[in-house]
């Protein structure tokens, strides 16, 4: 998979979050300025279909993030004595991720984001 590949599957992510939809083939993805002022403006959500589409676009970059979330885990305990529980299941591994992503304000931290995703 190539660097373009991971980064159109984040941005399909990204989109699905903040806007509830697929990103169409022929789009550009937005800002992330531009992502959370769409979202803020939303007056209608479908979490299930969010949730799926989400789900879709992780699905083949989840064990590249897997293995750098445990990496810097285990980083973290050897620095400072503290780590995070690891999550258990897909569905924990979707939230972290999804809590990754909203907690993301600009366009500087998203790219620093997508570094996670490569191999």
């Amino acid at each position: 998979m190539t660097e373009q590949d991971i980064h159109r599957l984040l941005d399909q992510a990204r989109h699905a979050i903040f806007l509830g939809e697929e990103l169409p083939a022929e789009a550009s993805a937005l800002t992330q300025e531009d992502y959370l002022a769409q979202y803020e403006a939303r007056t209608e959500r479908n979490p299930l279909h969010e949730k799926e589409l989400l789900r879709q676009a992780i699905a083949p970059l989840l064990a590249t993030y897997q293995h750098v979330w445990k990496m810097n885990n285990a980083a973290a305990a050897l620095m400072t004595g503290d780590s995070l529980p690891e999550p258990e299941d897909e569905e924990e591994w979707l939230l972290e991720i999804y809590d990754e992503i909203m907690n993301t304000d600009t366009e500087e931290e998203w790219e620093k984001l997508t570094q996670r995703f490569m191999p």
